[in-house]
């Protein structure tokens, strides 16, 4: 999937709380609780498994009803899992195919020249996965030739309905996550149709510890800085909300985020004479961009003079790059080292001979 699409993640450290006990439906179906995700349900009736896909209206706004096997119940769309075969629309999910070691069963991807994962760079150029994407959409003649078991399709994507010829269309919607650990989460969603459950949990589990560890230093620190976080588009300037991905990620790595009182489910405008305001008052400036090459403070917020000069760009300006990193794809999986990344950002006498991964400081 481009890139653009994913332009601009309350919960305790480990075992901070009960959790949540599922609850049955007259059917004897169980809901089991997820740790942080909010936008896919996994149900359990004995060994039975269902799972469904949430939009951005959460419970109210349905996407997709999977059940694993068959189910009298044809409100339910089938899945015959574990899945062996499928094709994969957005390049973002393909780490996780990659963590649960079934890169395998991808078969098919749109827009493989945008794919950074390595395993999967090396399966393309095998040709054991093929492209399938064309200007329009994608690729029915080469679909029907792939004969996938099923499509993993973001739901903004441009997959045709699901019909006998392009198999079991399912629904992905980890970028709606507002934790950096329910994005991870939904490697357990992933793990359940591929036949990886335990797998996937394991890996889960092990991501959510290094992320408690790594936000356990940032806790006490005094004096935090501001940090605002935006984007630019047709020059036009918006920024997350204080629920967001990234404000969580900012607070997490030790840092203030510019807002605590804006709550929504997308970005919002911010005009340029209130974007000069803000940045005056913060001690850092960053945003997410795709650009070989250098990266300076006048570049970061295009050549605006006005913004270029304050010392939250010259001193405090940070990026995240697309394309120097998998910051769409593998840094789902590693939120712990973007939470490394901020922290030596916003304390660089604390991060001594450190290289990040994901996020890093203006060239000077």
């Amino acid at each position: 999937m481009r890139v653009a699409a994913y332009l601009v993640v309350v919960c305790c450290l480990l075992a901070c709380s009960e959790k949540e006990q599922p609850s049955k439906d007259a059917a004897g179906w169980s809901t089991l609780p997820n740790e942080y995700a909010e936008h896919f349900k996994i149900q359990a009736r004995g060994a039975a498994r269902r799972v469904i896909v949430l939009g951005p209206g959460g419970d109210q706004d349905t996407l997709g009803k999977y059940v694993l096997g068959s189910d009298p119940d044809l409100r339910w769309q089938p899945v015959k899992a574990p899945l062996q075969r499928v094709v994969v629309v957005s390049t973002t999910h393909l780490p996780f195919f990659s963590a649960l070691g079934i890169s395998g069963t991808v078969v098919g991807a749109a827009h493989t020249e945008q794919i950074r994962d390595t395993v999967m760079r090396r399966l393309v150029a095998q040709r054991a996965v093929i492209e399938v994407a064309r200007a329009d959409g994608l690729d029915r003649e080469t679909l029907i030739d792939l004969a996938p078991e099923a499509i993993f399709d973001p739901p903004f994507g441009n997959v045709p309905k699901a019909s006998a010829a392009f198999g079991n269309v399912i629904a992905v919607t980890e970028y709606l996550e507002q934790h950096p650990l329910g994005r991870a989460e939904w490697i357990r969603f992933f793990g359940l149709l591929l036949g990886r459950t335990q797998k996937a949990d394991s890996i889960f589990h092990a991501i959510e510890h290094r992320y408690a560890t790594v936000r356990s230093m940032n806790i006490a620190v005094p004096d935090p800085p501001t940090v605002f976080f935006g984007s630019s588009w047709n020059q036009t300037w918006y920024a997350p909300p204080a629920n967001s991905y990234m404000a969580r990620l900012i607070n997490d790595a030790g840092g203030r985020y510019w807002t605590i009182d804006s709550v929504a489910k997308e970005n919002g405008p911010v005009a340029l004479e209130q974007l000069l305001l803000i940045a005056a008052e913060c001690d850092h400036f960053g945003l997410i961009l795709a650009r070989e090459g250098k990266v300076d403070a006048s570049f970061l917020v295009g050549g605006d003079p006005r913004l270029a000069k304050m010392d939250a760009l010259q001193k405090g300006g940070f990026y995240g790059n697309s394309a120097r990193s998998d910051l769409f794809g593998q840094a789902l999986l590693e939120p712990e080292t973007i939470l490394r990344d901020l922290r030596c950002i916003f304390r660089p006498n604390s991060c001594r001979q450190y290289t990040p991964t994901y996020f890093f400081p203006v060239d000077q």
